[in-house]
């Protein structure tokens, strides 16, 4: 029972945040196909928010018509001269259009005119999430972690390959490293594979080489993931960022912007130092020392057991010991519109660069599929993402756009750069494609997308554990 009404809650708080986001980014790609369009001449006969029966729509003064339809996953723009909204020429129609009606058909535009028609759809989608990511850049500032190393997690890879603290993360296989984010990303993506780091230390520079350990760890909803591992964490000063009403810090006297430098004696020089400390103190008393207006203060506390049961109830699930504080974030720095114009072009690039490694090492077969996620997953995310704060959401739609601009440019038919390849071919014999050769290839590459899309979902469904809850009712 309790299942099935975080079913009926999670309507409204995963399913609508995610038809809010894949709505605007749908919006934005057909915006671009649209404009791009009428630029050229071409009319647009249909602009469509979805599929499927109309919901409302509206007629504007050039003829299109404008609607919202019941299935959201997805829309499109239906050219002139369409068979349907995959942009399929009409063939038979095509060839009785007069003179005037040639003039606006798509499929009798010049050749880089529809190519610049077809992939304004994916560049919109890439201008979107720049521009909304230079705009948090400016308004909220941005979020760097300088590339040093705070921790070197004992009998770890990074301790054994002679990592040390301070140590400052120069370049990775030539590659240069400006944030810690950067070193995490290629330590995650090469696990098992030699990487050569240059690092600065006490103002020298040396080479180190290393291989990232395989790993493999549950998120919060159980799934599965793989990924490389060092054990060297940033440095990360264990400075008080909140403190928690009632908490066993509360009580002690901890307060927000002190800096924990020793637990009994021992010196803290990381967050997760700290964590690793009181989770191992099991509630025993701890004396602790602070850094407040550049005074120590010495304080004692005992971490509280945290338990969360199993779903039987029966049994623990999860045991912690914590204080009752969080960490303090570093200060967002804002960045004037040309800064910040520059380093969100950088961080979508990285990215795309990101996702695309993805792809290619479950291509490969060196990285599983169980990180293949697909409308549920994404739905998932987009409630997680709205519960911790509207910035997330943007964060979220701005992945999410940077990934529907890639994905539509992959040359499979039926998506936006399986016309753009069709285009190459008739470049190169200075004809189209024949119609029945396009027809052969739109069913295959609508084939090809559908198994894919059913074979993610099913993932979801496996890795959110729906098909085990479903299994339960029957067994």
């Amino acid at each position: 029972m309790n299942m099935i009404m975080d079913i009926f809650t999670g309507v409204g708080g995963y399913v609508l945040p995610f038809l809010v986001v894949l709505t605007i980014l749908v919006f934005v790609h057909e915006m671009g196909h649209y404009l791009v369009a009428r630029w050229n001449g071409v009319r647009v006969e249909v602009f469509s928010i979805g599929f499927g029966p109309e919901i409302k729509g509206w007629n504007d003064s050039t003829g299109t018509r404008w609607k919202f339809c019941w299935i959201p996953f997805g829309g499109y723009v239906k050219f002139f001269g369409d068979s349907d909204g995959a942009s399929r020429p009409d063939g038979e129609a095509l060839r009785e259009l007069t003179e005037a009606e040639r003039a606006v058909s798509f499929h009798h535009k010049r050749l880089g005119q529809r190519a610049a028609v077809v992939a304004a759809g994916p560049m919109a989608n890439f201008i979107y999430a720049i521009v909304v990511l230079a705009a948090m850049y400016m308004a909220f500032g941005q979020r760097v972690t300088p590339a040093e190393i705070g921790r070197v997690v004992d009998q770890g890879v990074g301790q054994s390959a002679g990592f040390q603290a301070g140590d400052v993360v120069l370049a990775i296989d030539g590659d240069s490293i400006h944030r810690f984010e950067q070193f995490e990303q290629a330590v995650f993506l090469n696990p098992e594979r030699p990487l050569t780091f240059r690092i600065r230390r006490n103002g020298r520079e040396q080479t180190i080489s290393a291989t990232p350990r395989l790993v493999e760890k549950a998120d919060r909803q159980g799934i599965m993931h793989k990924f490389g591992d060092l054990g060297l964490w940033p440095a990360n000063p264990a400075i008080v960022g909140k403190v928690y009403e009632d908490s066993p810090a509360a009580k002690a006297g901890v307060q927000v912007g002190d800096r924990i430098m020793a637990i009994d004696g021992k010196p803290v020089d990381n967050f997760e130092r700290l964590q690793d400390i009181v989770a191992l103190s099991k509630g025993r008393r701890l004396a602790v020392t602070v850094l407040r207006d550049d005074s120590e203060v010495r304080l004692h506390m005992a971490a509280r057991r945290d338990v969360t049961m199993a779903a039987d109830g029966a049994s623990v699930a999860k045991e912690r010991w914590l204080v009752g504080i969080l960490r303090a974030q570093r200060t967002p720095v804002r960045l004037s519109p040309g800064n910040a114009v520059v380093q969100a072009v950088a961080t979508c690039y990285n990215m795309l660069a990101q996702t695309l490694a993805y792809v290619g090492q479950m291509i490969s077969g060196s990285r599983g599929t169980e990180d293949l996620g697909g409308p549920i997953r994404i739905a998932h995310a987009s409630g997680q993402a709205a519960q911790v704060g509207v910035e997330q959401l943007i964060m979220l739609s701005i992945l999410l756009s940077l990934n529907l601009g890639m994905i539509n440019l992959f040359p499979i038919p039926i998506l936006d750069g399986g016309h753009l390849l069709f285009y190459g071919f008739e470049a190169i014999l200075r004809r189209p494609l024949k119609e029945r050769t396009q027809e052969f290839a739109f069913r295959i590459g609508l084939a090809l997308v559908l198994t894919l899309t059913v074979f993610a979902t099913w993932n979801d469904l496996v890795n959110l554990r729906v098909v085990e809850f479903i299994a339960g009712l029957f067994s």
